[in-house]
């Protein structure tokens, strides 16, 4: 009954989870060295980065929009920090890189709302823009750190499984889920995904949402940029493309919906660590990487099959539901007519 409960409350949610649970069984029935505590602070500092861009890819496509600028919003991001963090300190370095992200993200929010076009075209110019201007901060070329001391904190391991990012990941996506659905600005952002217009003729303003939204895509774009910056000590202006491809694929496995206005902060972490999962499965495995990218296709397409008999499914409850209730209806016109 328990598990019925969930499955009607929220079935794509509930079949990720299985999903998730199913991969992560198969490995590590598979190979020992899946599970592992080693593995698991791997899969952990993994998460760090793709929760925060499938997080942020998330809330973009509950709002109906998608940010496709979001990997060269990061990559920019990451030369700021690993270009600076010597001569400035990895703090200061780390708070210039976010901020410029987040005021990227808000600015194309704004854009969106005010000159009223799709996020898809408009994040695809400033997908170009943005490796321009990644491509000039760091003289064309791969900047590096000089001294790699000074990111010696973002690889401390803290307890079993997690570093400083990654909790610094968890604690933003508990302040999120709080605030997609506690807060009257959080209902905002589903309600302009799930029925634009209606909220716009309501009163909801689309523009504070959309600023909200990309703001907040910004910010993560920006954090995972500095996290992958002083990890590596590198920072390539044309890298991090791959982010926008893996955080869609977990997007999605994690129940958001192509039309917008469903979805959620759980959902996006279940996604995330399944594909986490699946990679890390498959390199134990020594998987070619072409190999790795059929398997997250084949496991996209699983998802979006389902998630589509699931809307099917839900409609044909809903028809025989009126044609109950018309039944009824026409049955106790018939009682009434012949008692008079």
């Amino acid at each position: 009954m328990f598990i019925k409960k969930i499955f009607s409350k929220d079935p794509d949610l509930a079949f990720a989870v299985i999903l998730s649970v199913l991969l992560f069984s198969i490995f590590a029935f598979s190979n020992p060295l899946f599970f592992t505590l080693n593995t698991g602070f791997a899969i952990m500092e993994r998460f760090a980065v793709l929760g925060l861009v499938g997080l942020a890819l998330t809330l973009c496509i509950i709002a109906g929009e998608i940010d496709l600028s979001i990997g060269s919003n990061a990559a920019l991001a990451a030369v700021i920090v690993v270009r600076f963090a010597d001569s400035l300190g990895a703090p200061t370095s780390i708070l210039l890189g976010v901020t410029c992200a987040t005021l990227i993200g808000a600015t194309q929010g704004y854009l969106i709302a005010y000159l009223k076009v799709r996020a898809i075209v408009l994040t695809v110019g400033t997908l170009m823009l943005l490796r321009g201007v990644s491509l000039f901060a760091a003289d064309e070329r791969t900047v590096m750190l000089t001294d790699f001391a000074v990111t010696d904190f973002i690889q401390t391991k803290m307890g079993v499984f997690f570093s400083p990012a990654s909790i610094l990941v968890i604690v933003l996506c508990i302040f999120v889920g709080l605030f997609m659905r506690y807060t009257k600005y959080g209902r905002e952002i589903y309600a302009i995904g799930g029925a634009r217009k209606e909220a716009v003729a309501s009163g909801v303003s689309l523009t504070r949402p959309m600023i909200l939204v990309f703001a907040l895509s910004g910010f993560c774009a920006g954090v995972g940029g500095a996290i992958i910056g002083l990890r590596s000590g590198t920072a390539q202006p044309l890298g991090l493309q791959y982010l926008l491809l893996a955080a869609t694929v977990a997007a999605f496995i994690g129940g958001v919906s192509i039309l917008g206005g469903k979805g959620g902060v759980v959902g996006a972490i279940v996604g995330t660590l399944t594909v986490n999962f699946l990679n890390t499965g498959l390199v134990f495995n020594i998987t070619p990487a072409y190999v790795v990218q059929i398997y997250l296709g084949i496991l996209l397409l699983t998802v979006i099959l389902f998630q589509t008999m699931s809307v099917m499914y839900e409609k044909k409850l809903q028809r025989r539901l009126v044609l109950f209730d018309t039944e009824q209806l026409r049955r106790k016109l018939i009682a009434t007519t012949t008692k008079q």
